[in-house]
């Protein structure tokens, strides 16, 4: 079911293109991991999304190249995105040794993916998004592991 849902969105995301009605937003993400998020348009339908969040007792940056399909479902503002990118992070190993050795922190690298929604208001400059981002670690291991989060931004028109 899962397979099929995100099929069919990234099947509409592709008809759908519209440009971004902003040029930057910078909010909070609460999820498994919260932090802050500056998404930026780079041109069209794309944009970056920066995200630094607390995670596993330690930092994590990620950053993620969006694909972006505008007025989804016959809704103005609102947008399905999809993308890219990877993270690397600093952790304490210490509270989680099942995935790390006993070093006092350990650096993680990896590749991560982005599929989700956001909504922009016309009436006040705020954007809110709900997006499941998997990543896979390649250092200091090879795994999964993947968080979802709401985010809440103010919009730079």
């Amino acid at each position: 079911m899962k397979k099929t849902i995100i099929i069919a969105l990234l099947s509409l995301s592709i008809i759908a293109v519209k440009a971004q009605d902003y040029n930057l937003a910078l909010g909070l993400r609460g999820g498994v991991a919260q932090g802050i998020t500056l998404k930026a348009a780079v041109g069209g339908n794309t944009a970056f999304d920066l995200i630094l969040v607390t995670h596993f007792a330690g930092l994590n940056f990620t950053a993620l190249y969006e694909i972006h399909s505008m007025d989804v479902f016959g809704v103005d503002n609102l947008a399905l995105f999809y993308g890219l990118g990877g993270h690397v992070g600093l952790y304490n190993s210490s509270h989680y040794p099942a995935y790390w050795d006993n070093y006092s922190s350990s650096p993680a690298i990896g590749v991560d993916f982005v599929v989700g929604a956001e909504y922009t208001f016309d009436e006040i400059p705020i954007n809110i998004s709900l997006d499941i981002v998997p990543s896979i670690n390649i250092i200091p291991y090879v795994g999964y592991w993947q968080r979802g989060a709401l985010s809440v931004r103010y919009v730079f028109r």
